[in-house]
């Protein structure tokens, strides 16, 4: 769900949210997932957004807690290639101090 290419952001990809459901009349199944995200999308999208940026900006993280669905490990395109882990400074060898100079010489400005 999602995908679609706006000029403002670029193209985004669609993301699997619930990979297999039975399709079989009447529906139910898909009815309450799609029903959860048009209620989600009702009361949180801005005018005019779509449901992918809505998605988009307030995290899929989100959609799956409106959707009632387990995080589960197709739902991960890449692991990150940023991980962002807040050390205490105990846990940093040297602490959090250093040599000024020193960090100048190794990166340029």
């Amino acid at each position: 769900m999602g995908a679609k290419a706006p000029v403002v952001d670029g193209a985004q990809m669609g993301s699997l949210l619930v990979p297999f459901i039975s399709c079989e009349a009447p529906y139910t199944e898909i009815k309450e997932v799609i029903e959860k995200i048009w209620d989600w999308w009702m009361e949180e999208g801005k005018n005019r957004e779509r449901v992918g940026e809505t998605m988009k900006r307030l995290s899929f993280q989100k959609l799956l807690e409106v959707t009632d669905t387990e995080a589960a490990p197709y739902h991960v395109t890449a692991p990150r290639s940023n991980p962002y882990i807040f050390f205490k400074e105990e846990e940093v060898p040297g602490g959090w101090n250093r040599d000024l100079a020193e960090f100048r010489k190794r990166h340029q400005r």
